[in-house]
């Protein structure tokens, strides 16, 4: 029979918290936040079990645990928390979690999870059942009784977001909870694809503004929700979408070449909500995080291509374009033409594409 304990937050201390080393290393294109971490590896292994049950319990939301018995348990969790949303990364062995009547009486404030599976398949009880094989993702409402059945080793990257984001790309989010995002949509494959390398090391010494990273999970889990069919499907495109479209884009333009631009400041500029900015490239499958880089990366191709920019570095070029460093327009060129910014400059013709419409490359 497994071992099953009841963990109960308000009446036990917090686990220990172990400061990651990466807080003092924030990239000054980042917004700060604060990162911490959780290993078994830091107790005894008799105290493993009720150490990572209260990190669970602090760091998300109320739940009890439940694991095989006579078998050796370790787990790891990195948080990084970036206000309205927080990445979390979570590795470890077989247990079962999930959240009773009781647990929902201790929840504080309602939240919104997003798990993508990158390793063994598990079962999760959520408004119907799913097995989620690696991969793919499903987003859970705090609000609501959930069951996660893992049985074999495991790894996730585990989004947090507080109500109040998650309404500002998705205003009816019950829509998509419980859902599983399968890997073979378009939108569910780009949102995993994105998702999956997120950690808080890689936000930590990220090129771009954490900022403009959230808001492109929002985005694409916004055009997830649209493709697998919610309320989230766009309503008819009209003359005022157009209008209010191009002058987001005008204003992008203007301003794209600052290295920490976000869609706030964007937002703030036309005189809109953040929600309705959002919602205007929703209704044309579009997202602000694309759409910026794809207006830089034409600013630095002109450049590369100019002779009066021969003199100039790569460097100094990424950063007149609005990039952080030459290895992002490095990468931002070759993922759009297949050439180097070296071999641009030298005179190779670049393929023709449409700088508003081209795919972001994972």
């Amino acid at each position: 029979m497994a071992e099953s304990r009841q963990v109960d937050v308000a009446r036990s201390m917090p686990p220990p918290c172990v400061p990651s080393a990466m807080e003092s290393a924030v990239n000054p294109a980042s917004q700060a936040f604060k990162t911490s971490r959780w290993s078994t590896d830091e107790v005894a292994p008799h105290e493993r079990f009720d150490y990572y049950a209260n990190a669970l319990s602090s760091a998300l939301v109320p739940m009890s645990l439940e694991r095989p018995p006579a078998q050796e348990f370790t787990a790891e969790m990195v948080v990084g928390d970036l206000g309205g949303m927080a990445v979390v990364r979570q590795h470890g062995t077989a247990h079962r979690c999930f959240v009773t009547s009781r647990d929902l009486g201790r929840n504080q404030e309602r939240s919104f999870h997003l798990l993508v599976n990158l390793r063994s398949a598990w079962n999760m009880e959520h408004r119907g059942r799913s097995r989620m094989a690696p991969g793919e993702a499903i987003l859970t409402d705090s609000a609501m009784l959930w069951d996660i059945d893992i049985g074999a080793d495991y790894e996730f990257v585990h989004l947090k977001f507080s109500e109040h984001w998650m309404r500002q790309w998705l205003p009816s989010p019950g829509s998509l909870v419980g859902r599983r995002i399968a890997m073979d949509s378009t939108w569910g494959r780009a949102l995993s694809a994105f998702i999956a390398p997120l950690s808080p090391a890689v936000l930590q010494h990220s090129p771009l503004p954490v900022a403009l990273i959230a808001d492109q999970v929002g985005s694409l889990l916004a055009l997830a929700g649209q493709d697998m069919g919610g309320t989230t499907t766009a309503p008819p495109r009209g003359r005022a979408d157009h209008a209010l479209l191009e002058g987001i884009k005008d204003c992008m333009r203007q301003l794209c070449t600052s290295p920490t631009l976000t869609a706030s400041d964007v937002a703030g500029a036309v005189g809109v909500s953040l929600r309705t900015f959002h919602r205007c490239f929703q209704r044309f499958d579009e997202t602000f995080g694309t759409t910026l880089t794809q207006m830089r990366c034409v600013h630095a191709l002109r450049m590369l291509e100019s002779p009066l920019f021969r003199r100039v570095g790569v460097g100094e070029i990424a950063r007149r374009a609005g990039f952080c460093d030459a290895s992002h327009l490095c990468r931002v060129v070759r993922a759009r033409t297949g050439l180097t910014p070296g071999q641009v400059r030298s005179g190779e013709r670049v393929p023709a594409f449409n700088p508003e419409t081209a795919e972001e490359q994972p």
